[in-house]
């Protein structure tokens, strides 16, 4: 399985759907994760988004955009009223940054990828190259579905 896809010089990674630790991923009722990396990992519905990964090789005094592409299915339920985080840091003793994200179902994204992200600022006082992420909602208990995550992807940010 591919892990993830870096450029040479550690400017950019794409992590597959299929390389992402996905909570409740490996059950069927919840999650259809195909086994071909190209193809979008399908959200049926769950009640705690918890999607994460990392990646290795970045350079700490660089700021990085860090999201993933997503898009919703035509029946997709339980987005328009409670955000999504993309939470981020850096290290394992780096502080957490995040970003708020509303995916409505109802500003003609449906069935069109899109990215959301947020940016993760260098890190001055740093040495660690390894970043932390995921895509979250734990906290509103409510159910949700027709989500499909693409891919995950780090890249350098101005």
């Amino acid at each position: 399985m591919v892990l993830s896809v870096q450029d040479k010089d550690g400017r950019k990674f794409l992590i597959p759907a299929k390389a992402l630790n996905i909570v409740w991923g490996r059950d069927g009722r919840f999650w259809n994760i195909p086994d071909n990396p190209g193809m979008p990992a399908e959200l049926l519905q769950v009640s705690w988004l918890e999607v994460s990964s990392s990646v290795d090789g970045t350079n700490p005094q660089k700021n990085y955009e860090i999201g993933f592409s997503v898009s919703l299915k035509a029946d997709a339920f339980g987005w328009n009223k409670y955000p999504v985080y993309i939470m981020m840091k850096r290290g394992k003793e780096g502080e957490f940054s995040w970003k708020k994200v509303f995916l409505n179902t109802n500003n003609g994204n449906v069935n069109q990828a899109f990215e959301i992200s947020g940016k993760l600022m260098k890190a001055a006082d740093s040495t660690d190259t390894k970043i932390y992420f995921g895509l979250y909602e734990v906290w509103s208990g409510k159910w949700k579905g027709g989500l499909q995550i693409h891919h995950a992807f780090v890249r350098e940010a101005p």
